[in-house]
């Protein structure tokens, strides 16, 4: 995937028999206790950009809403364990490389037809198409060698990895069925270029086919976005008292230009769901539920979140050879990375709650976390005897500049929406010009950001048009916390820093090569310690410079019902729409 790894959001274990039936033990209410209806009202921070699942990148996502459940399989989090659940059974060959599945009959599209075997296997062609440009298209790979699928019947098929690995039930987790009456009729005759054209925003959300439990209804753009309640998947997801799921009628998305917005809508009470960035926020919410303001529950300082906010330098700028110089070299981006004050951080940004990360493995998974990774912690006089090194001295302006006069400077762009990461831009412009570093910063729009920094841009001149940026990514899954193959290869959808396909240095061909051999080891002390080998590549390149993961905070209006058990009430498990709950599963009081 491109910008986030997508994880499964909706956690279920299942029976075998139709229909599914969701567990009780992933909800704090009690099937007798709930009420239907109702709209359960959120807030995004930007527009749409696409309908398409096949082009979409980044989140808020519309195909992320309308997929939120649809898999083949998913994680029990009490277990750990993968679990069937649009599949009825699945079996795995002796050498652990095949995996064959027989779909439930009972699998329905909104438009009423059945969902077969030609769903998924057409779906996975397209993804596997680069000239489509998915975000999943590297799912479809084991290094250079293809994953395969095979058509058994109607409701029966099998994929074969080229290896057996310890993550392909998590890589299958990822594949939704997207519908072939729709594309694959497209994709015959006009190719990558006619699905990519499809499912624009100009769409009619009539002639939108989707499985999940919401379909989209109404798309105001700059305004709102509302999905309505799918009825046919109802016919086949039911509570333990037979009940269809959902149970509310309708999301309606609120679209606001940033955090600040976010939360004054929360607190007028004019949203059901919140997630506090910061100790600042948080009081705010607290101190309106004191004063009888706000009927809300807050669920503070969960632990550290999923994901971490990092900075990256732009290696391919052949249009400005001098700052691709730099910024290839090792020394400078160790320099910058000893000038980011990540315990100012999370004091002055985050209020505290907050977590340094150093690696693509993050504070949450914290056994996984390799030692001393954190050496290029935040040393201003370091800085400055690395950047003496590569040449840079002050001029009579303060400013450091190389031996033929050239400023050390650039600019350093995130999105606007995001309060937190303009703030952290600020702290690390703030400390660098203590020392001589010109650090101008720009606040662009989200969607803009991506397209900006992502590898679609001018990537055959490899001349992407940006100097440094901050963005954010989720890390790995609970199998191997240390990523994923995109995160790691270059040229791949999440690899920012080096959207080539050829490597700069040999670190970086390193690193993947560790994490190619990682998913072939089962036993877990030993994908740990080659874990901790591809964390030391990082911590010594910095090809992108971690900076802190977020305490994971969450709030929501006391009439939202239906959140998780405390045992499985955490980043871990937490949806990133919808906070500690499945949506299915959530009802509304009032």
């Amino acid at each position: 995937m491109k910008k986030t790894i997508v994880l499964m959001a909706a956690l279920m274990s299942t029976s075998l028999a139709a229909p599914v039936v969701w567990p009780a033990d992933q909800t704090v209410s009690k099937p007798s206790d709930v009420k239907t209806g109702g709209t359960l009202r959120l807030t995004q921070l930007k527009d749409f950009d696409t309908f398409n699942p096949f082009t979409f990148d980044g989140r808020p996502a519309v195909p992320e809403i309308h997929d939120i459940t649809s898999a083949l399989i998913g994680p029990n989090p009490y277990t750990y364990e993968y679990e069937p659940y649009m599949a009825d059974k699945m079996t795995i060959s002796k050498d652990g490389r095949t995996f064959t599945f027989t779909l439930r009959p009972e699998l329905e599209w909104s438009d009423g037809k059945p969902i077969v075997a030609d769903d998924f296997l057409n779906t996975f062609t397209i993804h596997a198409d680069e000239k489509v440009g998915s975000r999943l298209y590297s799912y479809f790979y084991d290094g250079d060698k293809k994953v395969t699928w095979k058509k058994l019947g109607e409701r029966s098929f099998s994929i074969t990895f080229p290896s057996k690995a310890v993550q392909n039930l998590e890589t299958i987790s990822y594949f939704s069925p997207q519908p072939s009456h729709v594309f694959w009729p497209v994709y015959k005759s006009k190719g990558a270029e006619g699905v990519k054209a499809m499912w624009d925003l100009k769409t009619d959300p009539k002639d939108i086919v989707v499985s999940g439990p919401f379909k989209l209804e109404r798309y105001v753009l700059g305004e709102r976005v509302t999905f309505a309640k799918n009825p046919a998947f109802g016919k086949w997801n039911k509570d333990t008292a037979g009940r269809a799921l959902p149970y509310i009628d309708r999301i309606q998305y609120n679209i606001v230009p940033d955090q600040n917005a976010d939360l004054a809508q929360f607190l007028a009470g004019n949203t059901d769901l919140f997630v506090p960035v910061n100790r600042d926020q948080l009081s705010q919410l607290a101190d309106a539920k004191k004063a009888g303001k706000l009927d809300v529950e807050i669920m503070a300082n969960t632990g550290p979140a999923a994901s971490s906010d990092m900075l990256y330098f732009n290696m391919n700028k052949s249009s400005d050879p001098v700052k691709q110089t730099w910024f290839r070299d090792k020394r400078f981006r160790q320099a910058m990375s000893m000038l980011i004050n990540k315990e100012a951080i999370i004091d002055q940004v985050l209020g505290g709650f907050g977590f340094a990360a150093w690696t693509s493995v993050y504070p949450l998974y914290s056994e996984w976390v390799a030692p001393n990774v954190d050496k290029y912690k935040y040393n201003p006089a370091g800085a400055v005897k690395l950047l003496t090194q590569m040449g840079f001295k002050k001029g009579k302006d303060g400013i450091l500049a190389d031996s033929k006069g050239r400023k050390l400077s650039f600019t350093l762009i995130t999105n606007s929406e995001n309060i937190r990461r303009q703030q952290i831009a600020r702290v690390f412009a703030d400390e660098a010009k203590k020392v001589g570093v010109d650090i101008k910063t720009n606040f662009i729009p989200f969607n803009q950001l991506l397209d900006t920094v992502g590898p679609e841009s001018d990537a055959a001149k490899l001349d992407r048009k940006f100097d440094a940026a901050i963005s954010g990514i989720g890390g790995g899954g609970f199998i191997n916390p240390v990523g994923v193959a995109s995160m790691l290869q270059c040229g791949g959808d999440l690899n920012n820093y080096n959207s080539s396909k050829k490597c700069v240095a040999p670190w970086e061909s390193q690193m993947y090569n560790l994490y190619l051999q990682s998913r072939k080891e089962f036993d877990t002390a030993k994908r740990k310690a080659i874990a901790f080998k591809i964390q030391q590549l990082q911590a010594e390149n910095l090809g992108n410079i971690y900076l802190v993961s977020v305490g994971a905070h969450y709030a929501w209006d006391s009439r939202v019902q239906g959140e998780f058990p405390k045992k499985i009430a955490t980043p871990l498990w937490a949806s990133t729409y919808y906070g500690v709950r499945n949506i299915v599963q959530t009802w509304l009081s009032k």
